[in-house]
C-alpha cells in the first residue's frame, strides 16, 4: 500500500512536532520503488497521486442535476448502437442508460468509416452554465478483445463565443475508463465557454474494423450533474493558488535547486528531511525571497545549499509539498518508467493488460514486394509507426547504454535498456526495401485481425528519403558499437545496413525531389546535422575515412546557418539558426523538435576531430547556441524555461498557407509573433512557438534542452547545466500548474490522451500550449489531443536528454605513486570536502556531485567542473600538475586582453584558439615552479564588433584540458 501527504495541511509544521509523533514512518512509503518488468507485467498506476484522485476529493459547493436518466426522450442516439434505459441499475440505485455497441466481424460497419460508431447527445435548451464549473457523471464500460474503452465528451455552445472552436480542441475532453467498473467521472469546465449550451455530446467508435467473434462493448451511463468547484489554475504563468511550484522528482545533489509561489503568507519556508527509520529533521530555515521578473512577482525558496542525499518536503506557513528526492542520480526513476512506456507501446508484442501479438497484417510495400512491419513502437495515442519515431527511440537508448557501459554503472538499468534498444532495432533492420526504401512514418489507427487478405488490412508504400536513411544509418551504427562484444552477429548485421542505409542516404541527397516527400520534410540545417551524426557514428564503427570526410563537409552546412551577429537592439541575441546557409529563413519548429541536431553534430565533431582545421568553428556554434539559451531564458525567470525562437513580423510572407491541414493562415502566423518579446527591429522572442491546431511543445523544447545540455557538457559551463536541468524539472512540477506531466511521475499528473492502448506509467504528452494567439502557458483540465497526446516523439526526446542529465559525476586520475595515499576534493561553492582513496599505482576514481572543484594531492592542486553524468581526468603527479584561470577585458575600441594565470611544474605551452578574434601570437610558453603562479598574455581584436567572439585555451595540446572564454564588444552609443 502506498500512502501520500494530504496535498494542504490546515495548521503550521511546529519543530517540536518532529519529535512527539510517530505518524510520519506510517505516511511516508513513497513510490519511488521502480526495477524492470517482472514476467511482463506494466508498472502500476498510483492512481492517489493522479490529480483525478484530487478532483474526486474537492469540495461541492453548488449543484444541480441534469439528468437522472429518468426521461429517455431527452437523448437521442444515431450510428451502430442501440440504446435503452434501466431503472435502479446503477450505484445507489440510480436509474441508467446503456449503450450497446453493434459489432461487425465479417465486413467492415456500413458508416463512412467502416467503423461501428456511436453519437449519443443530451439535448440542452440553450441554458447558461456560468454558475457552474464542472460536470459530474457515472460510467461502467464493459469490454472485451479491446484494452479499453475511451469515451469522448463534447459540450456545444452557441452563445458569444461558439464551443467547440475552430480547431476543435476546445469543449471536447477525453476519459479512458476502466472496464466493468462504475466510476466517477468529473470534468472541470472553466476554461470553457458555457453562456447558452445546446448540447451535450458522448462519442465512441470502435477501431477495429473487423472484430472477433467474442469481442463486445457497451457502456453504461448514470445521473449527471452540474457542479460548483475551486477551480484549478490552468492559464498563466503565475504559480497556481496554494501551491508550491517544485519539480516532483526531485533536484540532483550538485545542482541548483529551487522552488516557486505566489500567495505565500510566510516569510521563510522549511527544508525538512524525511527517511522511513527516522524522525523527520529540519534542514534548513530560510527566508522566502520575493524576486521581480518579465513575468512578474514570486515568492523565491532557494535551497541549493543542500548536498545530502534523502527525500523531503518543503513548509512554508500552511503549505507543503509532497515528498521529492535529492539524490547523484534523481531522473534514474523517470528511465525505468520512460522504459515502461516504450514496453506498453511495442507493436507485434503481447503486453498483458493492454493487448495481443499485433498488426501481423499490416504491410510495408514497394511494387510487388511486401513485409509484415509490425514491430517497434506504436507512434502515438493512435497505433502509427514509423522510421523517424522509431529510429530516434532506438538511437537514444544505445546512446544511453553505451554511457552506462563507459562509466560501469548500473548494471541492472544496462541490461533493461538494451533489452528495449535491441527491440527497435530488430524493426530497423527488418522493415527495408534495397535502394533506400523505408516507411518514414505510417499512420493507422486500428487493431487489426491479423488475417491477411481481408478488408482490414493496412499497408504502406515504402519511400526512398535521406533523412529517414540517416536516421536509420545512426541508430545501427551505434548499435553495433554498443553489441560488438555483447552480440557480435547483431552487431555485424547492424553495421553492414548502417553502411547501406547511409550511402542511400547521400544518393538521396542528390535528388532534391526526396526531400520533402509526405511527412518526412527536413531543413537543410537538420538534414546536415542528421548525416554529420549517421557519418560519425559509421566512423567510429568502422574507422573508414569516407564517413569523416562527409562529417566534416556537412558540418560547414550548420556553421554558416547560424546568425552570428547580434540582433535585436532592445534585447540582443546571436546564436540562434537559420534553416540554411542562405540564411533565407528563420529555424523554428512547432509540433515535432529537431533542435538538438546541430549541437549534437558539432559537439560530435569537436570531439572525433580535436585537431581539425574546422574544430573552432564548430566549437563556436555550441558556444554561441549556449549563450543564446542561457540569455533568453531571462525572459522566463525564474522558471528558466527556454523560450521557442527568434521570429521577424515579416517572416509570415515565407510561411506557407497550410488551412487545410492545420487551419493555419500567415495573418494568424503574424498576429503570434507579435505577442512574443520585442526585440527591436521586427524581431520577436516567442515564448511558445507560432501553431495553430497542432499545439504541444516538448518535442521543441526537450529538443533545445538536449542540445543546451551538449553544449553544456562540451563547454564544462555549469550554468548551462543548471538551465538544461531546470527544462526537466518543468515537465515534472515546477511549473505554473504544480503539476506533473509525466504519467505516473510526482504528483497531480492527469490523463493524456491515449485512445487505443490505454494508461502506461512513464509516457508523456505532445506537451504545454499556449492560449489561443497569446503566449502564456495553458494547461486546461480536458484531455484532448493533440497536445495531451500521448507521444513516442516527446518520451524518446525525455530518454535522450536523460543520457546528459541522469547519473553522478565521475572524477578519475593519477598522482606519483607513494607521493599521497588520498585525494582531498573541495567544491569551491560550499567549501565541502570529500577524500578519494588512492590505489597502490597511483590511480584514483569516485563518484562526485555535479559541481566546480579543486583537487588536492600532497603540494599538487588543480580546479575542475564535474557535470552530471561527466567524467574528468586529473593528473596529479610531480611535474604533471598544472591548473589555470583565465580573464578577459575589453576596451571601447574592440581590443580584448585575455589574461591566463597558471601554478604547476614545468614548461608549458598554451595555444589559444579563437573565433572572431584577430590574435598575433596564438602559442606561447610559461615555465612554472611549484606552488608559484605565473601569467601570460594574449592581445586580441574584435573582428566584428557586432558579433560574439570565443576564445579557446589548450594546454600542452591536450584538448581535454581546454579552457574557455567568451565576450562581445559592447558600443556606448
Amino acid at each position: 500500500m502506498n500512502f501520500c501527504l494530504p496535498y494542504h495541511f490546515n495548521t503550521p509544521l511546529i519543530v517540536s512536532f518532529f519529535h512527539a509523533s510517530l505518524l510520519w514512518a506510517a505516511i511516508l512509503i513513497l513510490p519511488y520503488n521502480v526495477g524492470a518488468q517482472v514476467n511482463g507485467e506494466l508498472m502500476p498506476i498510483e492512481f492517489e497521486n493522479s490529480a483525478e484522485y484530487r478532483w474526486l476529493q474537492k469540495e461541492v459547493l453548488d449543484s444541480r442535476l441534469l439528468d437522472d436518466m429518468s426521461e429517455p426522450g431527452n437523448w437521442t442516439l444515431t450510428g451502430t448502437g442501440d440504446l435503452t434505459f434501466q431503472k435502479n441499475s446503477g450505484p445507489d440505485g440510480m436509474n441508467t442508460l446503456r449503450v450497446e455497441m453493434e459489432m461487425f466481424s465479417d465486413q467492415p460497419a456500413p458508416t463512412t468509416r467502416r467503423l461501428s460508431s456511436v453519437n449519443l447527445v443530451r439535448k440542452i435548451p440553450g441554458e447558461n452554465w456560468n454558475s457552474f464549473n464542472r460536470i459530474s457523471m457515472w460510467i461502467r464500460p464493459d469490454v472485451k478483445g479491446f484494452p479499453m474503452l475511451p469515451l469522448q465528451i463534447v459540450l456545444h455552445n452557441d452563445g458569444e463565443v461558439k464551443v467547440p472552436d475552430a480547431y476543435y480542441r476546445e469543449g471536447i475532453h477525453y476519459v479512458t475508463l476502466q472496464n466493468k467498473k462504475w466510476q466517477k467521472v468529473v470534468w472541470e469546465i472553466t476554461p470553457t465557454e458555457r453562456d447558452k449550451v445546446t448540447s451535450l455530446e458522448f462519442g465512441y467508435w470502435v477501431n477495429k474494423m473487423l472484430a472477433a467473434p467474442d469481442d463486445r462493448i457497451s457502456f453504461e451511463m448514470g445521473q449527471i450533474e452540474l457542479q460548483r468547484v475551486e477551480p484549478d489554475h490552468y492559464k498563466g504563468w503565475d504559480v497556481a493558488p496554494g501551491k508550491i511550484s517544485y519539480s516532483h522528482t526531485g533536484y540532483q545533489v550538485g545542482a541548483s535547486k529551487s522552488a516557486l509561489a505566489s500567495d505565500l503568507s510566510a516569510n521563510n519556508f522549511q527544508l525538512i528531511r524525511l527517511d522511513n527509520n527516522a524522525l523527520p529533521e529540519l534542514v534548513l530555515d530560510a527566508p522566502i525571497e520575493t524576486v521581480t521578473t518579465k513575468l512578474g512577482e514570486y515568492q523565491l525558496m532557494d535551497f541549493s545549499e543542500v548536498r545530502k542525499s534523502g527525500t523531503y518536503i518543503i513548509q512554508a506557513g500552511n503549505t507543503r509539498t509532497q515528498p521529492f528526492k535529492i539524490d547523484e542520480d534523481v531522473w534514474r526513476g523517470t528511465i525505468w518508467k520512460t522504459l515502461n512506456f516504450f514496453y506498453g507501446q511495442r507493436c507485434g508484442y503481447k503486453i498483458p493488460g493492454s493487448h495481443d501479438v499485433c498488426h501481423t497484417d499490416w504491410m510495408a510495400t514497394q511494387g510487388n514486394k511486401k513485409i509484415v512491419m509490425n514491430g517497434g513502437w506504436h507512434d502515438a495515442g493512435d497505433l502509427s509507426q514509423g522510421m523517424i519515431n522509431t529510429g530516434e527511440a532506438t538511437y537514444s537508448m544505445f546512446a544511453l547504454a553505451e554511457k552506462l557501459q563507459k562509466r560501469k554503472y548500473d548494471p541492472e538499468l544496462l541490461e533493461r535498456v538494451l533489452d528495449e534498444a535491441k527491440w527497435g532495432l530488430h524493426w530497423i533492420l527488418k522493415v527495408r526495401f534495397e535502394g533506400g526504401f523505408r516507411i518514414g512514418f505510417a499512420s493507422n489507427n486500428l487493431w487489426t485481425n491479423g488475417i491477411i487478405g481481408d478488408e482490414d488490412d493496412r499497408t504502406r508504400e515504402a519511400l526512398n528519403n535521406p533523412n529517414v536513411n540517416y536516421i536509420a544509418a545512426s541508430a545501427a551504427a551505434i548499435a553495433s558499437r554498443v553489441l560488438k562484444h555483447i552480440d557480435p552477429q547483431l552487431a555485424a548485421k547492424s553495421l553492414r545496413i548502417a553502411e547501406d542505409d547511409w550511402q542511400y542516404a547521400i544518393n538521396g541527397t542528390a535528388g532534391p525531389e526526396t526531400w520533402s516527400t509526405p511527412a518526412y520534410s527536413t531543413t537543410p540545417l537538420e538534414l546536415a546535422g542528421i548525416g554529420i551524426l549517421a557519418s560519425i557514428e559509421l566512423y567510429k564503427a568502422s574507422g573508414k575515412k569516407k564517413y569523416a570526410d562527409k562529417a566534416t563537409e556537412l558540418g560547414q552546412i550548420i556553421v554558416d546557418s547560424q546568425q552570428k551577429r547580434f540582433v535585436g537592439p532592445e534585447f540582443p541575441l546571436a546564436g540562434f539558426f537559420y534553416t540554411g546557409p542562405d540564411k533565407e529563413d528563420h529555424f523554428y519548429q512547432f509540433h515535432h523538435g529537431n533542435d538538438q541536431a546541430p549541437i549534437l553534430a558539432m559537439a560530435k565533431l569537436v570531439s572525433t576531430f580535436p585537431f581539425h582545421e574546422n574544430w573552432m568553428d564548430w566549437y563556436a556554434v555550441i558556444a554561441l547556441y549556449s549563450e543564446y539559451q542561457k540569455t533568453s531564458s531571462q525572459i522566463t525567470e525564474p522558471y528558466g524555461v527556454l523560450p521557442a525562437y527568434v521570429y521577424h513580423e515579416s517572416d509570415y510572407i515565407h510561411f506557407p498557407e497550410q488551412a487545410a491541414r492545420h487551419q493555419a493562415s500567415r495573418e494568424g502566423f503574424r498576429d503570434q509573433v507579435l505577442q512574443g518579446l520585442p526585440m527591436g527591429d521586427g524581431y520577436y522572442l516567442r515564448k511558445f512557438p507560432v501553431w495553430f491546431s497542432r499545439r504541444g511543445n516538448y518535442g521543441v523544447l526537450l529538443s533545445q534542452a538536449k542540445a543546451l545540455a551538449i553544449a553544456a557538457h562540451t563547454r564544462r559551463n555549469l550554468d548551462a547545466a543548471n538551465l538544461a536541468q531546470k527544462q526537466a524539472q518543468w515537465i515534472v512540477g515546477r511549473n505554473p500548474f504544480a503539476s506533473s506531466t509525466m504519467y505516473g511521475e510526482g504528483y497531480d499528473w492527469s490523463q493524456i490522451y491515449s485512445v487505443s492502448s490505454g494508461d502506461f506509467v512513464g509516457s508523456l504528452p505532445v506537451g504545454m500550449k499556449s492560449y489561443d494567439i497569446t503566449d502564456v502557458p495553458y494547461w486546461p483540465p480536458q484531455n484532448m489531443y493533440v497536445y495531451k497526446e500521448v507521444w513516442t516523439h516527446s518520451t524518446s526526446r525525455w530518454l535522450w536528454l536523460m543520457e546528459e542529465l541522469s547519473g553522478p559525476a565521475i572524477v578519475e586520475g593519477r598522482v606519483t605513486p607513494s607521493s599521497a595515499h588520498q585525494v582531498e576534493i573541495e567544491e569551491k561553492a560550499t567549501g565541502r570536502t570529500l577524500t578519494i582513496d588512492v590505489d597502490n599505482d597511483g590511480s584514483f576514481r569516485s563518484f562526485i556531485p555535479e559541481g566546480e572543484y579543486l583537487a588536492r594531492a600532497h603540494d599538487k592542486q588543480t580546479s575542475f567542473t564535474a557535470l552530471t553524468g561527466s567524467r574528468s581526468q586529473l593528473d596529479l603527479r610531480k611535474n604533471h600538475s598544472l591548473d589555470f584561470t583565465l580573464e578577459k577585458e575589453t576596451t571601447e575600441k574592440g581590443a580584448v586582453t585575455i589574461k591566463l594565470t597558471a601554478t604547476g611544474e614545468g614548461t608549458h605551452t598554451f595555444t589559444l584558439r579563437s573565433d572572431n578574434l584577430d590574435v598575433n601570437q596564438p602559442e606561447k610558453e610559461l615555465t612554472l615552479t611549484s606552488n608559484n603562479g605565473s601569467s601570460i598574455e594574449w592581445n586580441a581584436q574584435i573582428l566584428s564588433a557586432d558579433a560574439p567572439w570565443v576564445a579557446v585555451v589548450i594546454p600542452n595540446g591536450n584538448i581535454s584540458l581546454r579552457k574557455e572564454v567568451v565576450g562581445s564588444f559592447i558600443r556606448n552609443e
